[in-house]
């Protein structure tokens, strides 16, 4: 009687997580995170990391595959940003150095 009624539980609160999984994936980011921020305070987890891993989950194909692209370009291109800024500081430093000779 005692394992029925734990399966009855069980059964409850399966039914009860995908209900609130149908709200969130329904609901948008916004409440994907409100969820995910609960289910990770529940778990005992990060809160922020759980809010953004449900707004994302929560997200269509079309913009998770936006940002993951996003994303990727990022890393690829970061060296080229790095070596410009480097190129950058060269030049001020440069500059830096004639105008301080043109003056003295």
């Amino acid at each position: 009687m005692l394992e029925r009624a734990f399966g009855v539980a069980l059964d409850k609160v399966e039914q009860l997580s995908r209900s609130l999984d149908d709200i969130a994936a329904r609901g948008g980011y916004k409440i994907g995170a409100v969820f995910g921020g609960v289910r990770a305070a529940a778990a005992g987890r990060n809160l922020v990391w759980g809010a953004v891993k449900g707004a994302f989950s929560a997200l269509s194909p079309g913009a998770k595959a936006a940002i993951i692209v996003a994303l990727v370009l990022a890393l690829l291109l970061l060296p080229v940003t790095v070596v410009l800024l480097l190129l950058l500081l060269i030049v001020v430093a440069i500059v830096a150095v004639v105008q301080s000779r043109s003056r003295g």
